[in-house]
C-alpha cells in the first residue's frame, strides 16, 4: 500500500470512531453543515437586531501606517487644518541634503545610472517625508536629471492648487556634467 492510501484509511477510521461517540449536547450530534448554518443565522440575527443594544458590535475600520501600527479610521471630522502642517523649510533642507549627497560624486552622464539615481532620490525623500508624518497631505516627489549640453530646457507643472493649504519644495543641482532638479509637492486633502 502506498503512503497516501494508508493516510486515507487512517482518516476514514478516525471519522468512523468520531461518529460512534455519543455526545451529551444534542447540537453537536448534527452534521457539520447544519451546525454552520445555525451558527451563521444566529449571528446574523444577533447583529441585525435593533432591540439588543448590548449585543450590537460597533465596527471600527483601521488603516496601517508606515510603521505598521493600526490607526482607527473615523468618519469625516470637517476639520480644515492639519495637526502637523507641511513645513517648507524642513523639506527644503531635506531635499537639498539628499540631492547633494547623491549627486556630488557624479562625473559623467550615463542614462541608466541617472535613472537609478532618480529612483534612489525619490525613494529616500519619500521615506524621510513619511517619517515626518504630515497628516492630511498627499506627497509627490519628482526628480529629473539631464545631461548638460549647450541646449535649453523648459519644464512646467500644472495642477489644481489651493493657495492656502497646498505647497511645494524645489531644488536645483548642477555641475559640469549634469543638471538635476527635484520637486516635492504637498497637496492637502480632507
Amino acid at each position: 500500500m502506498s503512503q497516501q492510501q494508508q493516510q486515507a484509511k487512517q482518516t476514514n477510521q478516525e471519522i468512523r470512531s468520531a461518529k460512534s461517540l455519543k455526545v451529551s449536547n444534542p447540537n453537536l450530534q448534527k452534521p457539520i453543515s447544519a451546525l454552520r448554518g445555525v451558527q451563521f443565522n444566529e449571528g446574523k440575527k444577533r447583529l441585525g437586531s435593533k432591540n439588543s443594544g448590548m449585543n450590537s458590535v460597533s465596527r471600527v475600520f483601521f488603516h496601517k501606517r508606515t510603521d505598521r501600527m493600526k490607526v482607527p479610521k473615523y468618519q469625516n471630522t470637517y476639520r480644515l487644518e492639519s495637526f502637523n502642517p507641511f513645513n517648507i523649510e524642513v523639506v527644503d533642507n531635506m531635499v537639498r541634503d539628499t540631492m547633494e549627497s547623491k549627486l556630488s560624486t557624479v562625473t559623467a552622464y550615463h542614462p541608466n545610472i541617472m535613472a537609478k539615481l532618480c529612483c534612489e532620490i525619490d525613494n529616500e525623500l519619500q521615506n524621510a517625508l513619511l517619517k515626518k508624518d504630515y497628516d492630511r497631505y498627499k506627497l509627490v516627489v519628482q526628480a529629473t536629471i539631464v545631461q548638460r549640453f549647450d541646449q535649453s530646457l523648459h519644464a512646467g507643472f500644472q495642477c489644481l492648487w489651493d493657495v492656502e493649504r497646498d505647497n511645494y519644495s524645489y531644488y536645483v543641482f548642477e555641475n559640469n556634467h549634469i543638471y538635476a532638479w527635484c520637486c516635492v509637492f504637498a497637496i492637502y486633502y480632507e
